[in-house]
């Protein structure tokens, strides 16, 4: 009888201390924080920063323009609900105009780099096969295809992140200095290989302002869809502008249809890609991309 006080209480300590919730419970099932991106360039530099607790999403299908994309109200729903909203800014992101979106959770990784923009001289009407008819305004939007500016905008993005998850500051930091360098070099050879391109150059659409200026290959910009077969109208357009330029090389923004290469070698002019990527790649992603593009410029140098 006497060890029954013993066991009692050994018993009342014991269930005492199983009753108590542990930190390591709490931490398991807490949610990831959200962080919604609106074109692709975004996404990829975002994904290559973030911490393990943030997921990243790009709600845009690989068959949109996210320029000219229409969020549904279920993607709205859930952009609402996001921890961060990172946007390019430059007049991108027209469907923000008519949505209701928290502000303090919108990233403008351009806002600090308004007197590096470059408005767009003209208003195009046009339509990308079942999007519709879509007007360029305003600024012009592929900012980031001037690797400085991408930079540029991967330090915004850095900066929203760490605000978001300051104990994962030192990683966030680590991993932006490592897309910092892969710009950098990037941004460097692209700028080498078009110093060395002496051909006159006409661009298939109106896309590439950025691009232009950064690497100092200006040409006049034609509205040329890489999809659609050239008109006869089309071909007499270009020959007449090369009575005045002797143009010889034409850039698109996707793979043109092989008979359209064709007719353009027939007049003298070579055909090359240098892909935007606002949107997600059939294959690879936004760094293999550029190295891509890379390859089309050091791929006319004698």
């Amino acid at each position: 009888m006497k060890h029954k006080p013993i066991l009692f209480v050994m018993w009342v300590l014991l269930g005492a201390g199983g009753c108590q919730p542990t930190e390591t419970s709490q931490t398991e099932t807490a949610e990831p924080k959200r962080v919604y991106t609106t074109n692709y360039p975004l996404y990829y530099m975002t994904e290559r920063m973030v911490p393990a607790n943030v997921s990243v999403h790009f709600p845009v299908s690989g068959s949109q323009d996210p320029a000219y994309w229409q969020p549904s109200a279920d993607t709205i729903a859930s952009m609402q609900q996001a921890d961060l909203i990172i946007t390019n800014g430059a007049s991108y992101e027209q469907w923000m105009l008519t949505v209701s979106l928290p502000d303090q959770k919108i990233i403008n990784t351009t806002a600090a780099l308004k007197d590096q923009l470059l408005e767009s001289d003209e208003v195009i009407t046009h339509s990308h096969g079942d999007e519709g008819e879509h007007e360029h305004l305003g600024t012009a939007i592929t900012t980031w295809m001037d690797l400085e500016l991408a930079l540029a905008q991967a330090g915004a993005i850095r900066d929203a992140l760490i605000k978001l998850t300051p104990e994962d500051e030192a990683f966030i930091e680590q991993q932006y200095q490592e897309l910092a360098a892969d710009l950098t070099t990037l941004d460097q050879r692209l700028s080498e290989a078009a110093a060395k391109i002496s051909q006159q150059v006409a661009y298939s659409h109106p896309v590439f302002q950025y691009f232009q200026q950064a690497y100092q290959l200006d040409g006049a910009s034609l509205h040329w869809e890489p999809d659609e077969k050239l008109t006869g109208q089309q071909l007499h357009d270009l020959e007449h502008l090369m009575e005045h330029q002797s143009i010889v090389l034409m850039i698109w923004e996707a793979a043109p249809l092989p008979e359209n290469i064709q007719k353009l070698q027939e007049i003298g002019v070579k055909s090359i890609v240098i892909n935007p990527m606002g949107n997600v790649p059939e294959q690879g992603d936004w760094l293999e991309g550029l190295n891509q593009n890379l390859a089309a410029l050091e791929g006319l140098i004698e």
